[in-house]
């Protein structure tokens, strides 16, 4: 399996950046690059991530209030390419 694939499959299986560059034994520098690289060729999409605290008051001092990709808060789903690419 290529690292690619591999990345893929993490990703798929709900691994964190965090592990997988540590399973991986890659940079994170390097592994986010991956990543960019299967989104712009759409085996990957990023999803955007909502406050899960936001239909209450709590809201003000929630640490997710205003996440975006700079503060790490970004997830990450395999389109059908990415998915044929696995199998």
């Amino acid at each position: 399996m290529s690292k690619m694939d591999e990345v893929l499959s993490r990703i798929k299986n709900g691994t964190t950046i965090r592990s997988i560059a540590r399973e991986l034994s890659m940079n994170r520098s390097t592994l986010l690059a991956m990543i960019k690289f299967l989104v712009d060729e759409q085996y990957l999409e990023q999803v955007a991530m909502q406050c899960s605290c936001s239909t209450s008051n709590l809201c003000e001092q929630c640490q997710c209030r205003g996440a975006d990709i700079s503060h790490g808060m970004v997830m990450y789903v395999l389109t059908s390419k990415g998915l044929r690419s696995i199998s």
